[in-house]
Formats: C-alpha cells, sequence, structure tokens
C-alpha cells in the first residue's frame, strides 16, 4: 500500500535500519521501520529525513511490524532546513503533533492533522521573517491542541506569549518538556524587535 506521508520522528535503528513515525492522511501516525535506509538511496533517495513529506510504500513483516519498503519525496522544505530558526520551528511541530496524536489506527481527523502541518511545514518554509515564522507554528500548534482538547487559543493573538502557553499546555499534557523548546527565546527576541 502506497499512502501519503509526513515524516515527524526519526532514530537510527540497529546498523542501518531507521525507525521513524509517520503521520499519514489514512492511518493516522504509525511507528514503521525502514530496513536498510542508511545505505539504500534506491529505495530512499532523500534517505528519509525528519519533515520529509512523500510517499511510502508501506508493507506488514511477519512480526506484525510496519515497515516502508520505499519512500519517494514530494517536495523538500530547503529554507526550513538551512535556517536555524526555522529548523528549530519545524522540529517543535513535528514534535508536539507526534507526542499528542496517538498511534491506534485510523483516526478520525487525520487528513485534517496531516492537512494542517504539511501546510504550516510550507509556510514556515517560505516566511521570510522572524514573526511570520512564528505565526506558523502558532496556527500549526493551535489547531491540535484544540482538536486534542487540551487548550483552545485560536481568538488569542498570534505571539511569543501565546506560543508559550501553547507550550506549556503541551509539557501538561504529555507531562513532559518539549525538547526543542528551550531553543527559542532568541527567536522570540527577534520577532520582538521587528515590531
Amino acid at each position: 500500500m502506497t499512502v501519503p506521508a509526513l515524516v515527524v520522528r526519526i532514530r537510527p535503528y540497529r546498523d542501518s535500519d531507521l525507525m521513524a513515525h509517520i503521520l499519514t492522511p489514512s492511518l493516522g501516525k504509525l511507528s514503521v521501520i525502514a530496513r536498510h535506509a542508511r545505505g539504500s538511496r534506491k529505495r530512499f533517495p532523500s534517505s528519509l529525513d525528519l519533515f520529509d513529506r512523500g510517499n511510502a510504500r508501506l508493507s506488514v513483516e511477519k512480526s506484525g511490524a510496519i515497515s516502508i519498503k520505499e519512500f519517494s519525496p514530494s517536495h523538500s522544505l530547503r529554507w526550513v532546513r538551512d535556517d536555524l530558526d526555522k529548523l528549530t520551528l519545524a522540529s517543535l511541530m513535528c514534535e508536539a503533533f507526534d507526542l499528542i496524536i496517538q498511534e491506534d489506527g485510523e483516526e478520525a481527523g487525520s487528513a485534517e492533522l496531516f492537512e494542517i502541518l504539511d501546510l504550516s511545514l510550507n509556510a514556515l518554509d517560505e516566511a521570510k521573517r522572524a514573526k511570520d515564522c512564528l505565526r506558523a507554528s502558532y496556527i500549526a500548534l493551535t489547531a491540535l491542541t484544540k482538536r486534542a482538547g487540551i487548550i483552545d487559543l485560536s481568538e488569542a493573538p498570534p505571539g511569543s506569549k501565546a506560543l508559550t502557553k501553547l507550550m506549556e499546555a503541551i509539557e501538561n499534557f504529555c507531562e513532559r518538556p518539549l525538547i526543542t523548546r528551550s531553543a527559542l527565546q532568541t527567536l522570540f527576541s527577534r520577532a520582538a524587535k521587528e515590531g
């Protein structure tokens, strides 16, 4: 089965494999293994990385684990990968989506969550100013937390205070700190100077 997928978490596994969490519009969030992904440029042309968006060919192994047999990227977030602020905010979005979305098969609304994250990552990639970058992250996290029933800040004006409140709500809900949160203070300062 081939499905559109967004990689929200990835880590090495054994010598040449990768473990990933992917978000799909039809199957929700899945934990998958990509066997020999760190060495196969034919099946994984972009080597399968965080924020990758494309089509994943999935299969179920004898053990019951879901594996990615092939991943064909559809587009790259070039500016996100070249800009530390954008990279941090994209990491924050993926971390939050990974923590909040449960992996329990087909999730109602998974297509909406997929679209929210995809559009927000693209908006972040195209943003020119720090404020626009923060706004893209704010919109994604607001939609995610509202949908999950954590907090509704959709009427609050976007800004560093509202984004901080969203991050605190996510941390309280997940009962653990967001790893990427500590890197945001300089970006908040830069956005405040933009006026």
